[in-house]
């Protein structure tokens, strides 16, 4: 430590009582206040030193003018009567400043540093090798962001597999993983999902049929919820579970989203317990004392389904991995509830997104239909399509990835560094929060030049040593890194490719004249205004 530093310190260490007794006869004040002034004298040096000695303090800071970005180091509640996406703009803004590279800070009043990651390198050494790397206390040198685990914790009612770290997250980890691989997927899953897409062509069919513009956000919400449901619970029709718990099977969705509103309530950030309790999540617990119910019950249906046939063939993911958890099934609603929670919306609004830049490019829409007709051939009917064929599409995994960079399901990666973690060659300390930013990495030009543009040619493999080859090993931040990955990956990837296939196979399609498209960031990033799509069948196409 350098001479002028060391008398800095020397000379803060001096300002704080040394004794309990000189805060308390501090100008003949009560304990209550003597208390009061010794912890915010001894905070107050601590952001000191962190801020001005630490190994972070020549960090280049992050510029925001957001009060909750800034001050806090949160990212703002979402609002309803906000109409700029000011987190996007924000995470923008850092990613494409070189001057911001390889990350930033953002010197929160109240201690904790949040460090913005804004190069791909710093963000892999966090969530790779930092969060396998064990710090001195023996948890990961890297884990989960410490406020969306506290928020998941009292919105969802409990610990679950989003919201644990170390031995408590692996073994629900271990157990989950096995039926969600991609082999599993496919062999167990393919035919219904391509059964529930079909059933959606035939819906957007009726619509083409009477020029009605299909409101696609919605659509694809109804769509991604049955297909998780036919998997946890091997069953998703009207009457195959008891949607009445949930006040009918159109909104299960709604129910998610007033749950949803636990993430915007100012409540559950109170301190002192008073957020985990009853009062501060009166607006969104019958929500989900509703929801678990029906997931209590459409566990049981699959237990009895998986009972009944006596075999080892995989009916559900409930049969699968029931008889893993405890049997009071707290753990198991807390996991099935999330998954639920965290993959319908998710993959939802990345195919509405998908459509609104399908529907504007008619050029694109003619060349994913040049794929479908080359791989399936002109009739696109259930005994063409296969896995093998779905993984040659790919045209169709150039455009839904160009949309999952445009428009992230999560703009950031939360991450807390419980030791030191040297991310892209300089120290980020101990105790700091941290934003992978996936946001702004995607928008950088230097990566993606013209980044605002839709161009799904960038993701294709041309030629060897060009911008395009690059790009094509360029890991797919929508889902995360390292061992806490997306466990719904191949899910959502087998959903977002049939369903772009068999659409655009059988429509042509367009965007409602004069409509914005608009991200908004309520956990997951939405379309402001929905995607309003009109539809007309191809010529010398029916649906078979």
């Amino acid at each position: 430590m350098m001479a002028q530093e060391y008398h800095i310190v020397t000379s803060l260490l001096q300002m704080v009582p040394r004794t309990l007794a000189d805060a308390f006869l501090l100008r003949k004040v009560g304990i209550a206040t003597g208390l009061t002034i010794l912890i915010g004298h001894c905070w107050f040096t601590m952001w000191l030193v962190r801020r001005y000695l630490g190994p972070m303090r020549t960090a280049p800071i992050a510029h925001t003018s957001n009060f909750w970005i800034s001050k806090l180091g949160t990212a703002p509640p979402p609002n309803d009567k906000e109409t700029k996406d000011e987190l996007s703009a924000f995470l923008i803004q850092c990613g494409q400043d070189p001057s911001q590279l390889p990350w930033c800070v953002c010197w929160s009043f109240l201690g904790t540093p949040l460090v913005i990651l804004n190069s791909l390198q710093s963000i892999k050494d966090v969530l790779i090798d930092a969060q396998l790397k064990k710090s001195r206390n023996g948890k990961p040198a890297a884990q989960r962001g410490r406020l969306i685990n506290k928020i998941q914790n009292i919105v969802f009612g409990g610990k679950n597999i989003n919201n644990t770290v170390g031995e408590e997250w692996r073994w629900r980890r271990l157990v989950m993983g096995r039926p969600f691989s991609k082999q599993k997927l496919t062999t167990n899953h393919l035919p219904f999902a391509i059964k529930r897409v079909k059933e959606l062509t035939s819906t957007i069919q009726q619509a083409a049929d009477t020029r009605q513009t299909l409101e696609l956000d919605d659509v694809f919400m109804d769509l991604t919820m049955d297909v998780i449901n036919q998997y946890l619970y091997g069953r998703s029709a009207e009457h195959e579970l008891d949607y009445s718990i949930v006040g009918g099977k159109t909104n299960l969705k709604h129910e998610h989203h007033l749950l949803g509103l636990g993430f915007m309530s100012p409540l559950i950030w109170l301190p002192f317990g008073i957020g985990q309790s009853a009062w501060a999540q009166q607006a969104f617990a019958p929500a989900r004392y509703r929801i678990k119910r029906f997931i209590n019950d459409s566990i049981d249906r699959a237990l009895e389904d998986a009972k009944a046939c006596n075999d080892t063939k995989f009916h559900s993911l409930a049969a699968e991995v029931a008889s893993k958890y405890n049997d009071d099934r707290v753990d198991l609603l807390n996991d099935f509830l999330t998954i639920t929670f965290a993959g319908h919306d998710t993959t939802a609004h990345t195919l509405a997104f998908a459509f609104s830049e399908i529907a504007r490019n008619p050029q694109i829409q003619e060349k994913i239909y040049e794929e479908t007709c080359a791989v399936f051939g002109p009739v696109m009917d259930d005994s063409t399509i296969t896995s093998e064929k779905l993984s040659q599409l790919s045209y169709i995994r150039a455009v839904y990835q160009e949309t999952m960079r445009l428009y992230p399901a999560v703009v950031f990666i939360p991450v807390h560094a419980n030791d030191n973690i040297m991310a892209d060659g300089q120290i980020i300390s101990a105790g700091s929060e941290m934003w992978c930013n996936v946001r702004g990495l995607q928008m950088n030009s230097e990566i993606f030049p013209e980044p605002e543009k839709f161009k799904p040619e960038r993701w294709l493999e041309i030629e060897v040593g060009s911008q395009n080859t690059r790009l094509h090993n360029f890991p797919n931040l929508s889902f995360t890194l390292g061992p806490h990955s997306c466990l719904g990956k191949s899910l959502a990837l087998l959903e977002l490719r049939l369903a772009i296939a068999h659409i655009v196979h059988h429509f042509t399609c367009s965007l409602k004249a004069d409509h914005i498209i608009d991200t908004k960031v309520e956990l997951t990033t939405k379309p402001r205004y929905g995607v309003p799509v009109n539809f007309q069948r191809r010529c010398y196409h029916m649906i078979q």
